[in-house]
């Protein structure tokens, strides 16, 4: 509150031109100065950023080259608090970066005063080598170029045009290496419409939106933003940045209707023509990825066109998309953004979109029925052409996978001499290949050339993969992959040869079993568990789970104790075994309570943080294995209060233990938990005591802990320490909203206690006017510092209802 009481001060006295005022400023000016140049205490520089934003104003042309100075320098500097360098652990909080960060921030009220200056600022951190100052650096070069709508009445879109002329300026090069923050500027200053917020009160925010219109300098801006990206599509060769660029154009040719006058229609419909004319320019001689992105925002162009000449532009693009002979067997195989129908019928609902491939399968199967020995040649360079497009998931070529499967099925010669010949270039689609020769009757070829890629420890994970169909009968090929990948110390194909393993057993083959075990040993000697997150198991896991002796399941439990944390996929095995071995599960996450409880002695005595480890025994919340748990809450209690440590009780137990691993069972505190807790209570044995209150702190104050609280009140002395952490446990709140959230949710709890007052039991009676006492003085210390606070918005922001 005192530095927020003084950043007003100040705020407030920027206005004042009285030599007196005036020179105080100056002196803080030069005060900030020597602080960023110089200083190393991290509280002094971050309350420096803060007055130097203030001050900006008063002192704009020297704000930017001191925070360029101080970004520049303060990474070099060995940053203290307290005087002494700051500890390894604090750092991720208060490091040069989280300066950085909050300095970018710094002349934001007088960016439009120094707008070449800031552009060059943002630019020179969009390369840094920390990732989250990059980020806010492209971040904040992206708000830069934003229209704000309370600004534009003024400044029109000199600022936008400014930016884009600081970019025009940078040769080719430049230009290329810039391109991730030049692009992000460019799709906003193509935005449609622009927003514009304002505090109007100390309470009110008005938050304002309107559409873009053509004067104030908006169209000029615009055609030099398209003409700049025009300029950047061919700096770099990538599909991927072409993308991005031809994204960025697409802003143009959107528009907010109804248009607020004939000019502004005339620059959008300017805008959309010239765009839809380069685009319509690169048809004939861009690659097939940039054809299909072209034709799909193409066609949104066509839908939503505010004009027939619009209209026209865009039906061109499509003509010319269909002089594509190549792209057109390129979108049936591979066209996940493809357009497939008559674009007018699309748009008038004349025709209904085709969410299946059944079409398409169609035609894929057509295609491998057209291959023959004299245009052989022409569709295996296809399918290498096609295989070069690139995707984050491969299940996006389903009909293309389709295709190969089926092609190595009824053309396995040109299968084989893809595998052969191509094997790098066709690496991505190497399973489906490989699937397909399975099936067909150059098997003995496609076994040879397995066994070759097995010596050199190659594809194994295409080889492991190509058996998930039908692969019963080659069991003996999966289990050589698993025992050469043992010998390469590939966990990784291990790990995915036994999820094929299990698919297998799901299908119906025995044997398939040993394989995945053969692999689970493999790993459990290296204390590896990542095959529990490498193949997604399913259903699939559940059959071979059930298939399993007590032994077997008890190898896999084993496991999975190495896992850092138990993750969805985990909990759905745990539930797997535990509908087949509830109390082994238990065993398991106990086992793993233990350790970490071992783990924080270790750390602890290693003079380590105890809360900063990387291994979770519990997750914060169950998504599956609470299904199973909460039908044994007397065997959870049990297993928690046997491994529950009084030492850990305060700090560890509800957060990182027991507590939580109660809470997500019983995420309400169900009736059948408080029944075992009170039990527990009853028996007046003090670690029991403890361990009731552990959980009971977890809960966060929630009001169905009364009934446990007021149980332990009448068994604890008066005046006990448990007072104190029932009190805690009670006075806790979740989250509250409005100012005066936390005072209203203490009246509560106060209210909730009023009964306790006139309880039969003096104890119970005691605590409550105890802690309803306590609970008065925070209601009124709440009071008391939201009323500060408010009285400090007033101040800042002026009052609302006639209030100065």
């Amino acid at each position: 509150m005192q530095i927020e009481l003084r950043l007003a001060t100040l705020s407030k006295l920027l206005d004042n031109q009285s030599a007196p005022v005036q020179k105080r400023l100056s002196e803080e000016m030069r005060s900030v100065e020597r602080i960023l140049e110089q200083c190393t205490d991290y509280d002094e520089l971050e309350g420096a950023l803060k007055i130097l934003a203030v001050l900006a104003p008063n002192f704009h042309g020297a704000i930017l080259p001191t925070v360029v100075n101080f970004v520049r320098s303060v990474s070099a500097r060995v940053l203290t608090q307290g005087g002494e360098p700051i500890d390894t652990e604090w750092q991720r909080y208060r490091s040069a970066s989280h300066l950085i960060r909050e300095a970018i921030d710094v002349p934001h009220a007088v960016r439009y005063a120094h707008v070449e200056e800031m552009v060059d600022f943002l630019l020179e951190l969009s390369h840094s080598r920390d990732k989250e100052i990059r980020n806010k650096a492209e971040s904040a070069l992206e708000n830069f170029a934003q229209f704000n709508l309370h600004d534009f009445s003024t400044l029109g879109a000199g600022p936008q045009m400014t930016i884009i002329a600081q970019l025009a300026k940078l040769d080719d090069d430049q230009l290329g290496e810039n391109a991730v923050a030049a692009l992000l500027v460019l799709r906003t200053v193509l935005s449609s419409s622009m927003e514009g917020s304002s505090w109007t009160t100390y309470n009110t925010l008005t938050i304002a939106r309107g559409a873009i219109p053509s004067g104030a300098g908006v169209a000029d801006m615009r055609a030099s933003a398209i003409a700049l990206l025009k300029r950047m599509y061919p700096l770099k060769d990538s599909v991927e940045h072409r993308k991005i660029v031809l994204s960025a154009l697409n802003s143009a040719t959107r528009s907010e209707r109804p248009f607020s006058d004939g000019e502004s229609a005339k620059m959008f419909e300017r805008d959309a023509l010239e765009v839809l004319s380069f685009l319509r320019g690169l048809v004939g001689k861009e690659a097939l990825p940039l054809v299909q992105t072209i034709e799909h925002d193409c066609y949104w162009a066509y839908v939503h066109a505010a004009s027939t000449n619009i209209e026209a532009a865009a039906l061109s693009v499509r003509d010319a998309v269909a002089q594509r002979t190549e792209y057109e067997i390129y979108k049936q195989l591979i066209g996940f953004e493809g357009i497939f129908g008559q674009w007018e019928k699309l748009r008038d609902h004349e025709e209904e979109w085709d969410y299946s491939n059944t079409k398409r399968l169609e035609a894929a199967r057509g295609y491998v029925e057209s291959i023959n020995a004299d245009n052989q040649e022409e569709w295996r360079d296809r399918i290498l052409n096609f295989s070069k497009t690139e995707s984050d998931d491969l299940a996006t070529f389903p009909v293309f996978y389709e295709f190969l499967e089926l092609l190595s099925r009824q053309k396995p010669d040109l299968a084989l001499e893809l595998v052969n010949n191509d094997e790098e270039r066709i690496r991505p689609f190497l399973i489906p290949l490989l699937s397909g020769l399975h099936a067909s009757e150059r098997e003995v070829d496609v076994r040879a050339i397995l066994m070759r890629w097995l010596a050199d420890g190659k594809h194994l994970i295409a080889i492991a993969k190509s058996l998930l169909k039908g692969g019963a009968e080659r069991l003996n090929t999966l289990s050589a992959v698993v025992a050469r990948a043992v010998q390469l110390d590939d966990r990784e194909v291990v790990s995915i040869a036994m999820g094929v393993a299990a698919n297998l057993y799901g299908q119906g083959s025995p044997m398939a079993k040993a394989v995945f075990l053969e692999g689970l040993r493999a790993l459990a000697q290296q204390n590896d568990a990542r095959w529990a997150r490498v193949f997604w198991f399913g259903k699939d896991f559940k059959v071979l789970i059930a298939g399993m002796d007590a032994r077997e399941r008890a190898e896999v439990l084993s496991s999975l104790a190495s896992l850092p944390e138990l993750d969805y996929q985990t909990e759905e095995m745990l539930r797997a075994i535990g509908e087949q071995d509830i109390d082994a599960v238990f065993a398991f996450l106990s086992g793993r309570l233990s350790a970490e409880a071992l783990d924080r002695v270790q750390r602890a005595a290693a003079s380590q943080s105890v809360v900063d480890d990387k291994f979770e025994a519990i997750p914060y919340q169950l998504h599956e294995l609470n299904k199973l748990l909460e039908q044994r809450p007397e065997a959870l209690i049990s297993l928690l209060r046997q491994s529950f440590d009084e030492k850990d009780a305060r700090l560890m137990f509800p957060y990182r233990g027991g507590a939580r691993l109660v809470k997500s069972v019983f995420p309400n505190f169900e009736p059948q938990l408080k029944s075992h807790l009170l039990k527990l209570v009853e028996t007046g044995d003090e670690g029991d005591i403890e361990f009731v209150l552990a959980i009971v702190r977890s809960y966060v104050g929630n009001s169905a802990i009364l009934d446990v609280c007021k149980a332990i009140v009448k068994v604890v002395p008066e005046r006990s320490s448990t007072w104190n952490d029932l009190a805690t446990a009670i006075e806790t709140t979740g989250g509250v909203w409005g100012e005066y959230g936390m005072v209203k949710a203490f009246e509560q709890k106060r209210d909730e206690l009023a009964v306790w007052i006139s309880d039969e039991n003096v104890r119970v009676q005691a605590f409550a006017k105890w802690l309803t006492e306590d609970i008065e003085r925070m209601i009124a210390s709440e009071q008391h510092r939201v009323d500060a606070e408010l009285a400090l918005r007033k101040y800042q922001h002026g009052g609302g209802d006639g209030e100065a």
